[in-house]
């Protein structure tokens, strides 16, 4: 039974009329597209339209040339960071897909939106979360998102029991060290930083190897470590994925 999927946010978004204090609403425009083949214009035009005729002023504007599904967008994580300065009341996207390419995606944007005080307007689906529709429709998406990771959530744990019970080892690959291993690369000047990069491990187990293998005679520092928990001469040492 999924547990939890239908929790969502109560606090509401703000309601931008045209004008706050008898000054126009600051509205941003975010603006997308995968290649530099297309061109940004077409929607950076529909959008400033837009928000002329809801009487708004066009205070700040972003735009990426990059994949939807990719959350290191830097103009994208400029306008999060903006909304959160205060800087705009609205945002306004020609569609859902120009901002987030998931509903999970699209759902954290909105809250994180919805925290700032901060509108959310996609002018294709006709959603404006000042709105109460608009509003509705936020706190809908956002239980298929919670649903949707929830399902994941179970799926994972079912797999895990499913390979514990079939004698499966679970984890990530083991790597064997052997504490003279650091001390020639200690002795080469790198850094113990360096050294667990080099070797897939832990910097607090490079000091720690260096330490004992100092302290040991070569038939001791001959031992490998390798397996699980990092406690004692040939304790295991998981390495590091990629």
């Amino acid at each position: 039974m999924v547990k939890g999927a239908f929790r969502v946010a109560t606090a509401p978004f703000p309601s931008p009329s045209s004008t706050v204090g008898g000054r126009p609403v600051k509205a941003a425009y975010y603006a997308r597209v995968s290649t530099g083949k297309q061109d940004l214009e077409v929607q950076g035009e529909e959008i400033r339209e837009f928000i002329a005729r809801r009487g708004w002023t066009l205070e700040a504007s972003y735009a990426d040339v990059a994949s939807g599904a990719r959350e290191d967008r830097a103009e994208f994580r400029r306008l999060l960071a903006d909304a959160a300065r205060g800087k705009f009341g609205a945002v306004v996207v020609q569609r859902f897909d120009r901002a987030a390419r998931s509903v999970k995606q699209l759902v954290e944007t909105l809250e994180h939106l919805r925290r700032c005080r901060v509108a959310f307007v996609s002018i294709k689906e006709d959603l404006d979360t000042s709105t109460p529709a608009g509003e509705l429709i936020f706190h809908v998406m956002a239980a298929i998102g919670q649903f949707e990771r929830a399902l994941i959530g179970d799926r994972i744990r079912s797999g895990l029991q499913r390979a514990r019970a079939l004698g499966r080892q679970l984890g990530r690959p083991r790597t064997q060290v052997l504490p003279d291993q650091v001390l020639r690369l200690r002795a080469q000047g790198l850094s113990y930083r360096g050294i667990a990069r080099r070797l897939h491990i832990s910097g607090a187990l490079a000091h720690r190897l260096a330490r004992d293998g100092a302290t040991e005679g070569p038939g001791e520092r001959s031992k490998t470590f390798q397996g699980g928990s990092q406690t004692a001469l040939g304790a295991s040492v998981p390495s590091s994925t990629h």
